[in-house]
C-alpha cells in the first residue's frame, strides 16, 4: 500500500457547513467493479481541514499490490475515528457498503465509533451530498445529478478526464506494467490518483448547491433564529416594495448562507378552480450571493375563508356570510339556511397573495396561523390578506406574518 498527502487548493465556492469543519472528513473509493463480491477496493481518499494551517488537507491510500485491501480499510477506520461526520457524494449508495463488505470479508471488526457513522440510518453523522441536492435538482435545471454533471453546472473543469468506470483497466494495466514498465505505470498511477483527488477535492465546491436546497427547510423560531436541517441561520427581510408591475417584492438576507450561482426560478401555484377566475400567476424566486428576492403576484378583488365545521353555522343569504349558531340564533330566520360546505365562509375584499402552505406537498405544515382565503372550496391554492405594506421592524418579527409567509413559499 502506497500512502500520499496533500494540501487542497482553497473551494471556489464557499458552504457554510452544518458541522465544525474540523469535526468532518470527506471520503471516497475507487474499485475495479461495482459488485464487492467480484471486484477489488484500490484506492480510499481522504479529506479533512488543519486548523494549524487552516487549509484541507487530502490523503490517499492505494493499493500498489492485490494484498492491500484490509490495510487501506484499517489506514481509513483509524481516521475516521477522530472524527464525528462523515461526508461523501453517493457514498450511502455505493462506497460505504462497499466498504462494510469488504470489513466482512476481512474480518475487520467497526469501532462503536466508526460503526455509529457508517452505520445511521438517520443522517445524523453520514451525509450525503447527493442527497443534499437532488431535491432542487429540477429547480436547476439540471438533467443529470451525477458529481461531473455537478461540477460542470459550477463551470469547473477538471483536468481528470476519465470515470470511474474507465479507469478500470487503467488499474488493471497499471498492475501489469509496474515491474515490467515501471516508467508507463507511473503514468497510469498518476492518472488514477488524480481522478480520486478531484472527486475528493470537488465535493468542497459541489457541496456549495447544497444552499439551494437547505433554504427549503427554513422554519420560523421566536428566538429571531431558523433552523436548517438541524444548525441554526439567522436571516432578516430588507425590504418589502410593489414593482412597476404590480408585483410584491421581498428582499431577504441570509448573513451565513451563500448561493454559489445566480439564479431565477418560478413556482407555479395550482390552478383555481374558480369559473369567475382562474389564477395562473407564477412567484419568482431570485438567488444572489448571499440574498433572496422573492417576487410575488398580487391579486385583487373578493374571497372567501371556508370554515370546516359548517354544521355550527348558519348561512344567510342576504348578507352572502355565514355565522355561527351561536350568533345566528339572534338573527332574522328569513334569510337563515343550515350552512354547507360551500355556503361557510365569510368573504373580504382586498389584495391577496398567494401561499404553498396548502399545497398537497406541504400538507405536513403546522396549523394555520393566519386567515387563508380562496376562490373556490376546492381550489389547492390559498392567498392571505394583505391591507398594508408593513415597516422592515415589523416585518422582521419572528411570530409575525412575513417571516412566517417567507419560511413556507421557500419549501420546494
Amino acid at each position: 500500500m502506497k500512502v500520499f498527502d496533500y494540501i487542497c487548493k482553497s473551494p471556489k465556492f464557499k458552504y457554510f457547513f452544518k458541522h465544525p469543519t474540523d469535526n468532518i472528513l470527506f471520503f471516497d473509493i475507487e474499485t475495479t467493479g461495482l459488485s464487492p463480491n467480484a471486484s477489488s477496493l484500490y484506492m480510499i481518499g481522504v479529506m479533512f481541514f488543519d486548523n494549524s494551517d487552516g487549509s484541507w488537507h487530502l490523503k490517499q491510500f492505494f493499493a500498489d499490490n492485490y494484498k492491500s485491501e484490509a490495510d487501506m480499510i484499517n489506514s481509513f477506520l483509524d481516521i475516521l475515528e477522530d472524527y464525528d461526520y462523515l461526508y461523501h457524494f453517493n457514498g450511502k449508495t455505493f462506497d460505504i457498503p462497499y466498504v462494510l463488505n469488504k470489513c466482512s470479508k476481512h474480518s475487520i471488526s467497526l469501532s462503536e465509533h466508526c460503526d455509529n457513522i457508517l452505520n445511521d440510518k438517520e443522517d445524523s453523522f453520514s451525509i450525503d451530498i447527493l442527497a443534499g441536492i437532488r431535491p432542487v435538482k429540477k429547480m436547476l435545471g439540471l438533467t443529470k445529478a451525477n458529481q461531473t454533471a455537478l461540477e460542470r453546472w459550477l463551470g469547473i473543469i477538471r483536468d481528470d478526464k476519465f470515470d470511474g468506470g474507465k479507469l478500470i483497466p487503467v488499474y488493471t494495466d497499471f498492475m501489469q506494467k509496474k515491474i515490467l514498465a515501471p516508467e508507463k505505470a507511473e503514468e497510469l498511477e498518476k492518472i488514477l490518483l488524480l481522478h480520486n483527488y478531484e472527486d475528493i477535492e470537488n465535493m468542497l465546491n459541489v457541496a456549495s448547491i447544497m444552499s439551494y436546497n437547505d433554504i427549503s427547510t427554513l422554519s420560523p423560531f421566536s428566538d429571531d433564529e431558523t433552523v436548517f436541517s438541524g444548525y441554526s441561520k439567522h436571516f432578516d427581510i430588507t425590504e418589502i416594495t410593489i414593482d412597476d408591475d404590480g408585483m410584491l417584492n421581498i428582499s431577504c438576507s441570509f448573513p451565513e448562507l451563500i448561493f454559489p450561482k445566480s439564479l431565477e426560478t418560478s413556482i407555479t401555484f395550482p390552478e383555481s378552480n374558480s369559473e369567475e377566475y382562474k389564477y395562473t400567476d407564477d412567484m419568482q424566486i431570485v438567488f444572489e450571493n448571499d440574498t433572496i428576492l422573492l417576487k410575488v403576484p398580487i391579486l385583487s378583488g373578493v374571497l372567501y375563508n371556508y370554515i370546516k365545521n359548517y354544521k355550527d353555522y348558519y348561512y344567510f343569504s342576504d348578507k352572502d356570510t355565514a355565522l355561527h349558531k351561536s350568533v345566528a340564533n339572534y338573527m332574522d330566520k328569513k334569510y337563515r339556511k343550515k350552512a354547507t360546505a360551500k355556503t361557510c365562509y365569510t368573504k373580504k375584499q382586498g389584495y391577496f397573495i398567494p401561499t404553498l402552505k396548502t399545497c398537497k406537498k406541504n400538507k405536513a405544515d403546522t396549523d394555520n396561523i393566519f386567515t387563508e382565503y380562496k376562490l373556490s372550496l376546492r381550489d389547492k391554492i390559498s392567498f392571505y390578506n394583505i391591507d398594508t405594506i408593513p415597516t422592515l421592524e415589523t416585518a422582521n418579527k419572528n411570530n409575525g406574518f412575513w417571516k412566517n409567509y417567507v419560511c413556507m413559499q421557500l419549501r420546494f
